[in-house]
């Protein structure tokens, strides 16, 4: 019985970490619902569940990389037209 607890957190662990993955190297979203349109039914339902939250990471994950970037002062700054 413990071993396949042992799997199944294992397999949680890296299903996670791929989800984010895909997530912040990918397109957000789009790799899900890529899947979702191959597929139909039932897992199109959950990729499009997986596509959103993909998707409210990816925002997340912007905005971050937008304040590290104020923080250190390595936001560059936007040239007059002349």
């Amino acid at each position: 019985m413990c071993k396949i607890i042992k799997k199944l957190i294992c397999i949680a662990i890296i299903s996670s970490i791929l989800f984010a993955g895909i997530t912040v190297w990918g397109k957000g979203g789009d790799k899900f619902r890529w899947i979702g349109e191959k597929t139909g039914g039932i897992v199109k339902k959950g990729t499009d569940r997986l596509a959103d939250e993909a998707d409210r990471l990816r925002n997340k994950a912007e905005a971050v990389k937008e304040k590290v970037k104020e923080w250190t002062g390595k936001k560059e700054e936007p040239e007059e037209k002349k």
